[in-house]
């Protein structure tokens, strides 16, 4: 006779792994970012969702599909890059984008901003203006809580990367607007990419152990007694 473990109970488990209903993050194009809408995807079992993208004025088209989205984790943070060889203007080009999304991954103690940039000829301009929104997502341009900013830039005289925000008391949500500008100024500009990091708690350990129990509980249901 087989002694059946409560369903109830393995339901239970995989109900409590965080992002078990919720496509990983890959490494991706923007748009297909853009196609996740609300559902977003998980990032170390964290939530980043609701990325748009627009352009706000210029002469150069950098298409949402150009971009490519690579997500990673290391010991305390995650971070999204964002990379094109599209990121690049001349003489009297421009290009000033909007990318926004939102991060849900919880216990948000700083948020930094590094531009990887190719060494714009002065005046050439690139620079990313960061505004975060602390504990909800923007709606819009408006954000019910309070906001911060950051820049990163180059100018070709001076870079300007890192820089950084820390929030505390942590926190649980965070709204991003990276509004990308690349300005020829009559020489040239470019970059490769850029990264918006997070700092969070060490990696829990029991995301992992709950996979496991339910693995085992599996096993556990077609085993004689």
């Amino acid at each position: 006779m087989r002694r059946l473990f409560p369903n109830w109970l393995a339901l239970m488990v995989l109900a409590t792994a965080p992002g078990f209903a919720t496509s990983l993050c890959v490494t991706g194009t923007l748009a297909s970012y853009e196609a996740l809408g609300a559902g977003g995807c998980t990032l170390d079992g964290h939530l980043v969702n609701s990325f748009s993208y627009s352009m706000i004025s210029g002469t150069v088209t950098i298409p949402d599909t150009s971009i490519i989205v690579t997500p990673s984790v290391g010991f305390d943070s995650m971070w999204l890059t964002f990379s094109s060889t599209d990121f690049s203007v001349s003489g009297t080009d421009s290009a000033v984008y909007l990318l926004a999304y939102t991060w849900d991954p919880q216990d948000i103690r700083s948020l930094e901003d590094i531009l990887n940039a190719n060494s714009p000829v002065y005046p050439g301009l690139a620079m990313i203006t960061t505004e975060d929104c602390e504990d909800a997502a923007f709606s819009g341009a408006a954000c019910p809580t309070s906001t911060d900013t950051i820049v990163v830039s180059d100018d070709g005289h001076t870079l300007i990367s890192p820089t950084s925000v820390s929030f505390s008391p942590p926190l649980t949500v965070l709204g991003i607007r990276d509004t990308i500008e690349l300005d020829g100024n009559g020489a040239s500009s470019e970059f490769t990419s850029f990264e918006n990091l997070l700092t969070v708690p060490e990696p829990s350990t029991l995301e992992p152990c709950l996979l496991l129990a339910a693995l085992v509980l599996g096993r556990l249901r077609f085993q004689r007694s």
